[in-house]
């Protein structure tokens, strides 16, 4: 009897001969068992070895024999691997015959397969894994005189249960009866996608059905494509019978994607997105419905379609797949493509909106209604026209310019063009709202109890009432009852009126002369430097007396003191340095209002009434008596002088 370790020293022995062969002229049942011979008899793993095929062979069928698949095997040149010591599983590459993607659990007992064909009874081991228990020799020959098989090869079956190895091992005889073979019918489903076979369990002497077999009769009834080839050798090791099998299985086509375009904004015109606080509550002022987009923005992009994959059928029958269907991204006015057709690229700022499925850029807001609820406060780069009133409490904010057709309550407007506002601005009181502020002209039918500012001129057709108007050109007031009333005006060139002053009392002050800009810059840094110069001052006089106590104790001044002595050191000095940028400032902006040559003029078509405070450049008037004439003020020296009035200049039709 052999022993197992005669038996492994043995096949060690082979190994190690075959190794010097270059290349093996093998035979099997079919190519994955000829390169198994091969690789057993080059001593490579298979994955390095390359085959010329000889004769591909015939499939036996219910008990007749066919052709074996013959090949000539060599090793690889270009798949070389590094040699090392392997085991003897190694060398066998027996690992190939894992199933791969199972999870195996931790613990199971070995197991064993037992075949009978017309050569004799096959036995083949599984091995344990973790604490499982290995098979015996004895289960293995209860199980073969069950099925009839003739003197057992005790010896062989003895290894087979000791390595293990999960390869068919000839145990014995049987007295093969081809009439008791084991049978199968096929079943193929309605869209020829699964094939099964239904098998028979084999008679006394009947063999058992090999993966071959299986794949014989699939072949010589059409199914070629899809084959199972592990559920075939799991038939194979362990068949079932009476039931269903799965043998093949088609391929589904798989239909490519449709192209589809990513937007960069959001495309539902009505979807708000409400802005949180610092301190967590919501704005419900700050809608966020209006989606502004800067010149060179990306707007939208897209993916391109997939190509379809085919499927097969289990009769190898091609099933057509679907392309994925491209689509092209649709733009409007102020949006391009990319060259390759993939991006939508803004070409000027302003909001973007999809308005009849095109990507569109607007450079002017329409807003039909007004400014409350609705729409929330209104934030473009670009213009926005409002065809109703802007209500108290909301803002609108524009690069360019902003159109009001009816009224501006207590609410902000800033653009950076013209403001026009057909109906009046009434800013009440309060420090929050009513503030106006344009980067060219405003323009309205009157202004009450606002705070405005204008880069250009200020041009109303009624009146201006306590408001603070600052203009960096001119303030003009023409029509019958085109009046300032009240307020402090300031100009760069001229002001300019039917009547100005109160009868009421009033204080209405009005100056020219000066740019009110740089006046108010001016004025500010005025009231820095008197903050400035008074923290100075006091750090001066706490440092001038730790001086003088550093200088009574020397080094044995407390530490707390010498500690303090450092920080007013830090910080007279930042004090020191903030002063002398501040002074800078201050005298650049003198030195610039010295410079301007006008002096401007303040005038009056109808009347000016008594109490009202004249300033032309740096020289002040209050007017003591009422002038109930047309008359024009302007500087002549260091006094202002009466004259013949001056109509205004400019044409006030709006463009």
């Amino acid at each position: 009897m052999i022993s197992l370790d005669d038996f492994r020293e043995r096949m060690k022995l082979e190994i190690a001969k075959t190794k010097e062969m270059k290349s093996v002229q093998v035979s099997g049942k079919n190519l994955d068992d000829a390169l198994m011979q091969a690789s057993l008899e080059l001593g490579l793993p298979i994955r390095v070895i390359e085959y010329e095929i000889l004769d591909r062979g015939s499939f036996g069928f219910l008990g007749l024999k066919g052709r074996p698949f013959r090949i000539v095997a060599y090793e690889s040149i270009n798949k070389s691997v590094a040699k090392k010591a392997k085991s003897l599983a190694e060398e066998l590459d027996l690992a190939s015959y894992d199933k791969k993607g199972v999870e195996i659990p931790a613990d199971v007992d070995g197991r064993f397969s037992v075949r009978l064909g017309s050569d004799g009874a096959w036995v083949k081991v599984f091995p344990p894994t973790g604490r499982g228990t290995s098979v015996a020799a004895n289960e293995i020959l209860e199980i073969l005189k069950r099925r009839g098989a003739n003197e057992p090869d005790i010896d062989s079956i003895t290894i087979a249960a000791q390595q293990a190895d999960m390869m068919w091992v000839r145990a014995g005889e049987i007295n093969y009866n081809p009439a008791n073979d084991a049978l199968m019918s096929l079943v193929v489903s309605g869209d020829q996608m699964k094939a099964y076979i239904n098998t028979a369990e084999p008679g006394p002497g009947g063999a058992d059905l090999t993966a071959d077999d299986i794949k014989g009769f699939l072949l010589n009834n059409g199914i070629d494509s899809g084959l199972l080839e592990d559920a075939l050798q799991e038939f194979e090791d362990f068949p079932i019978f009476g039931t269903p099998y799965l043998v093949a299985e088609g391929t589904a086509p798989i239909h490519g994607v449709d192209a589809k375009i990513y937007y960069d904004f959001e495309t539902e015109p009505d979807k708000i997105h409400m802005q949180e606080r610092k301190d967590g509550s919501i704005d419900f002022k700050e809608l966020n419905k209006i989606r502004n987009v800067i010149k060179g923005q990306p707007l939208a992009s897209k993916t391109k379609p997939q190509l379809g994959v085919g499927g097969w059928t289990v009769y190898g029958q091609n099933l057509p797949a679907k392309d994925g269907r491209d689509i092209e991204i649709e733009v409007g006015t102020n949006v391009v493509l990319s060259e390759n057709g993939t991006k939508a690229i803004a070409t000027k700022s302003g909001h973007v909106m999809l308005k009849n499925g095109k990507i569109t850029v607007d450079t002017v807001l329409l807003i039909p209604g007004n400014v409350d609820t609705s729409t929330g406060n209104v934030n473009v780069l670009g213009s926005v026209e409002i065809g109703g009133n802007v209500e108290d409490g909301y803002s609108v904010t524009a690069e360019g310019r902003i159109e009001v057709a009816g009224y501006v309550g207590r609410a902000n407007l800033n653009a950076g063009g013209d403001i026009i506002v057909s109906r009046g601005v009434n800013g009440g009181e309060s420090e929050d709202f009513g503030h106006i502020v344009a980067g060219k002209s405003i323009w309205s039918s009157f202004i009450q109890n606002s705070r405005v500012e204008a880069g250009e001129f200020v041009i109303v057709s009624s009146g201006i009432v306590n408001s603070n108007v600052v203009s960096q050109k001119k303030v003009l007031c023409r029509g019958r009852r085109a009046k300032i009333v009240g307020g402090h005006i300031k100009a760069l060139n001229e002001v300019n009126a039917v009547i100005l002053g109160s009868a009421g009392g009033a204080e209405t002050r009005i100056e020219v002369g000066f740019d009110p800009k740089v006046r108010g810059e001016l004025q500010e840094l005025l009231e820095k430097r008197s903050e400035i110069e008074s923290q100075y001052d006091s750090v001066e006089l706490n440092l001038r007396g730790l001086r003088r106590q550093a200088e009574i104790h020397g080094k044995n001044l407390p530490r707390d003191k010498t500690r303090h002595l450092e920080r007013l050191n830090l910080q007279y000095d930042k004090l020191h340095a903030e002063l002398q940028n501040v002074d800078e400032e201050i005298h650049k902006k003198r030195e610039y209002l010295e410079t301007l040559q006008t002096n401007g003029r303040i005038s009056a078509a109808d009347k000016v009434l008594a109490g009202v405070v004249i300033r032309i450049h740096d020289v002040e008037y209050v007017v003591k008596e009422s002038y109930e004439k047309s008359v024009t003020f302007i500087l002549e020296g260091d006094y202002i002088r009466v004259v013949s009035f001056h109509d205004i200049e400019e044409d006030l039709t709006r463009r």
